[in-house]
Order: structure tokens, then C-alpha cells, then sequence
């Protein structure tokens, strides 16, 4: 068994919901099984592999929430390490790395990013040298690099962003990239004016849970509005996903059938088959399937999803040659595995599928960020750069991102209970509609410039009746709009066409 330990100034940060999302990921960032624990004083990290990695912890940055930081690689060792100065010294390492990158591809770099990357590397400097003799002032002094290397990577982001378009969009032109918004519902009057003028792709859910909620009884009327709706509105159609591999979204009757593969493919198959040939010229993007990467649905293993996925698209492109499809995988970080064994990673999964030539368009990755247990960790923003570069390089397939951020950490009564906010506490007051919208403003642009995604879609219209997120909505519970929804109205102005 492979052991890493860690002394913190700070234990009260320590806590056990904080260590439950802590894991250890080697040079790809895939997650490796094990656990963190507290044995006195002292943080230990227990794996069954004993090679060198990342340890990363949620992490609170004043002004930012809780960020899932990482040290650098470290090995296994007697000597207790310094917690507060191995993460430091992680995301300042990343900071200055991704600096020389950009800049090697002909950045042009601000003062106020070199300014950052100066105190942010001295004040790390003087916590390493620290740590042997003053560990409360190394940790104090760590504390204040993590800090400004989080200020810096965020003006870094918005530099890389500002720079990226302005080359993308040299020709007058602007970005070809869909902008959406999932609903499953029609909005009403002055809101479906405003959405319409917001976006260019309306996202409508078309589970298997939802069409079919008794076997052989298909129910559309909930599916056919707001897909009329769109059209109408003269915007585009993303439908799906048609099968959604989590357990509140199958059909109760399907758990009769668990364990028998073959009848629960031909179910799912025929869901899919009733669906493509219902909305047939109606839909520009089929969403086939989401959350194929998770565990312990319908009892199925990854390779039996694979395949069922697999068939799916073959049935689409039968019915459909011409309308694009994409596949979605859930939390592409892979967070989960650091709590579960699991054979393949999230961009496994798509390679797989991608190997087996089966005509996908492309992939969605889904990021429900700041919510937790089944949600992606909110994170330096370089993080999300370095997602979508590996994903292209490894795939060299078009990206679709899904994304939510919370407005609020209150309770929210309407919303699966499966989802909790850990973006940052409520005692934090931090997590405001205001912050959702800064953080989509300084985000979305970076994501945007990438050539990868073709597709951007916000998860969640409105807070109002049943909803999956907390807080994640363009629009409140009372119906409310957020200052989110001026942001993404703003940009597509500005971006796209």
C-alpha cells in the first residue's frame, strides 16, 4: 500500500467532507483509488499504488471559492510533507508553466500577469525556505502564493481569451460556435423573446424515463412543445440525450429487466428508433446518450454500456445519415474514481467509441461545476484549458461542453438532492448571481476560443418547479431573470453569429 503524509496549519480546513473529495492523479489528472484520513495531527493518503502523483483537496481562495488545487507530482516518503506549501508550490508550478506555453505560441503577456507570477513565485519561495524552521509563517506565506497564483491565472485566462477571439475573429467573422440553453419546458411571452435572441441551439431532453414512463406507453406532448417552439423561434434543435445512464432517469419499470442485457438494449434501442423517426428533420444535433462513463446503472459494466451506446448511434445514422451525433460523458476529470475502482476513464470512453468508427460528431462534456458529489470540482481556471487541449489532442473530435454554475449555496428545495453546493460555503456569502455571472463572463470566453467546441449549452433554464441543480438556473425559483442570462446575451452579440 502506498502512503503519502501531510502536516497543515490549518486542520480546521481539514474536514471530513473536504478529505471525501481529496484524491491522488498521476501526469494524465486521471484519479487513482484510495482515501484521505486524519491520524492525529497528521493527513495520510492511502492507495493501493505506490508510484508518484498530484494530491489535490478542495482548497478555500479568498475571493474564488473552493478550488480542487493540486500539489506537484510527489513521491512516497517517511517525512511528513507541508500541505499548505506542496499546494502552493502545484499551482504556481502550473501558473508559470502554462505562462511559458502560451507564450512559446506567441502571447503577448501584460504586466499585470508578470507582476502576479513575480510575487506569486517570491512568496512561494519564501515558504519553501520557511517550512524546516517557521511552519505556521511557511503556511502563511504559502497562503499568500496560492492566492496571487489564483488572482494571476485568472488575468492570465482572460489575456489567453482576449487574444485568441481577436485571431479567430481577424477576418471580420465571427464564431460559427452554437450557444444554448436546455429547457423542458416552452417559456412564455417577453422570456421566450429573450431567449430566442440569446441563443442559436435550444437543448430539449428526451430521456427514455421521460418519453416512456410506463412500457409501451410513450408519452411526446412534454418533448413536441418546446421542440416546435424552437423551430418556430427559428433556432436550432439539439434533442437528447435519448438515454441518460443514471438511476432517477431510467423508467422505474426498467429495473424489472436488471441483469438481462439483451432485453434491456432492445428496450433502449427501440426508444431511440421511436424518437429519431418522430423528430426526423426536426433536430439538427442528436444527443445520444449522457453519463455513459457511470457506475452500477441498471447493473450494467462499462463495456455492455459501450456497446448499447455503440448501437445506438448505428440505429441513428441508419434512420438519420445526415443529422450530426454526440456522445456525452459525465465529470470528464473522472472525479469519482478517487473513491471507486474503475477500469476506464471518462476520455476512455470516448476513445473507445471513437475507435469503433461509428460516425460520432463529437463528444459533450458535461461539468455541473461547483456541485458535488456528482459534479466537476470548480478549479483554476488553466484547468478547464488543459481539459478541452487534452480531449482535442486525444480525440481530434468537435466538443459540445454542458455547464452549470450555482448563483446561491442556500437550500433549494426544488432541486435533485443528489447535488449539493461546494463551490463555496453559504457561510462564505461568496456564491451571489452576481459571482455566477462574473464567473460565465471570464470563463465562457476562454472555452469559446477554443476551436474544439463547437457547441456550448447551459444546463438549466429556470430554478422554478423540478429542476436538477441548485441554483443553477438563468432564471430564479420565483422566475426571476439572473444577471447570468445578460452575460451569455452579451456574448453571443459580441462572438458569434
Amino acid at each position: 500500500m502506498g502512503l503519502m503524509r501531510f502536516a497543515s496549519q490549518n486542520p480546521a480546513l481539514l474536514t471530513e467532507e473536504r478529505l471525501d473529495r481529496a484524491y491522488v492523479a498521476g501526469f494524465d489528472e486521471i484519479p487513482t483509488p484510495g482515501r484521505a484520513l486524519m491520524s492525529g495531527d497528521t493527513l495520510v493518503v492511502e492507495r493501493a499504488d505506490d508510484s508518484s502523483g498530484c494530491f489535490s483537496i478542495p482548497w478555500p481562495i479568498a475571493g474564488h471559492g473552493d478550488w480542487l488545487i493540486a500539489t506537484a507530482s510527489l513521491m512516497e516518503r517517511e517525512r511528513v510533507y507541508h500541505l499548505e506549501v506542496e499546494l502552493a508550490r502545484g499551482l504556481v508550478f502550473r501558473l508559470r508553466d502554462q505562462l511559458a506555453a502560451w507564450q512559446m505560441l506567441g502571447l503577448k503577456v501584460s504586466d499585470d500577469v508578470l507582476t502576479g507570477v513575480r510575487d506569486a513565485t517570491r512568496a512561494f519561495s519564501r515558504a519553501a525556505v520557511r517550512q524546516a524552521t517557521d511552519r505556521q509563517g511557511a503556511a502563511a506565506s504559502a497562503s499568500e502564493a496560492i492566492r496571487l497564483a489564483a488572482d494571476t491565472a485568472c488575468l492570465l485566462v482572460d489575456l489567453y481569451a482576449e487574444q485568441a477571439l481577436a485571431l479567430r475573429m481577424a477576418s471580420g467573422q465571427k464564431l460559427t460556435t452554437l450557444l444554448g440553453v436546455r429547457v423542458n419546458r416552452v417559456p412564455q411571452g417577453a422570456k421566450a423573446r429573450r431567449l430566442a435572441e440569446t441563443f442559436n441551439l435550444i437543448n430539449v431532453p428526451c430521456g427514455w424515463g421521460t418519453i416512456e414512463p410506463t412500457e409501451g406507453n410513450r408519452v411526446w406532448h412534454e418533448t413536441d412543445k418546446p421542440v416546435e417552439w424552437a423551430r418556430g423561434a427559428g433556432l436550432r434543435v439539439c434533442l437528447g440525450p435519448l438515454l441518460e445512464f443514471d438511476d432517477k432517469r431510467m423508467p422505474d419499470w426498467a429495473y424489472l429487466w436488471e441483469g438481462d442485457v439483451e432485453t434491456l438494449t432492445s428496450l433502449m434501442i427501440g426508444h431511440v428508433r421511436a424518437t429519431v423517426q418522430r423528430y426526423q428533420g426536426k433536430a439538427q444535433l442528436w444527443h445520444v446518450a449522457s453519463k455513459i462513463n457511470r457506475e452500477k446503472v441498471l447493473d450494467l459494466t462499462d463495456e455492455q454500456r459501450l456497446q448499447i451506446v455503440a448501437t445506438a448511434v448505428r440505429t441513428i445514422r441508419q434512420l438519420d445519415p445526415q443529422t450530426p451525433v454526440v456522445v456525452g460523458v459525465d465529470q470528464p476529470w473522472g472525479e469519482y474514481r478517487g473513491a471507486q475502482a474503475s477500469e476506464l476513464s471518462p476520455i476512455d470512453f470516448a476513445d473507445a467509441l471513437e475507435r469503433a468508427d461509428l460516425g460520432i460528431a463529437g463528444f459533450d462534456l458535461e461539468m455541473n461545476i461547483g456541485y458535488g458529489p456528482n459534479g466537476t470540482e470548480l478549479r483554476n481556471p488553466l484547468a478547464f484549458s488543459r481539459l478541452v487541449d487534452l480531449w482535442n489532442i486525444r480525440l481530434d473530435a468537435p466538443l459540445m461542453l454542458s455547464l452549470a454554475f450555482p448563483a446561491s449555496a442556500e437550500e433549494d428545495p426544488g432541486a435533485d438532492a443528489r447535488y449539493g453546493v461546494v463551490a463555496a460555503s453559504e457561510e462564505d456569502a461568496l456564491l451571489t448571481p452576481e459571482f455566477q455571472a462574473e464567473w460565465a463572463a471570464r470563463r465562457l470566453p476562454m472555452l469559446l476560443a477554443k476551436n474544439a467546441v463547437q457547441v456550448a449549452v447551459w444546463s438549466q433554464m429556470s430554478d422554478s418547479g423540478p429542476h436538477p441543480l441548485p441554483n443553477a438556473g438563468l432564471y430564479d425559483a420565483a422566475k426571476k431573470e439572473r444577471p447570468l442570462l445578460g452575460v451569455l446575451s452579451d456574448l453571443r452579440k459580441r462572438l458569434l453569429a
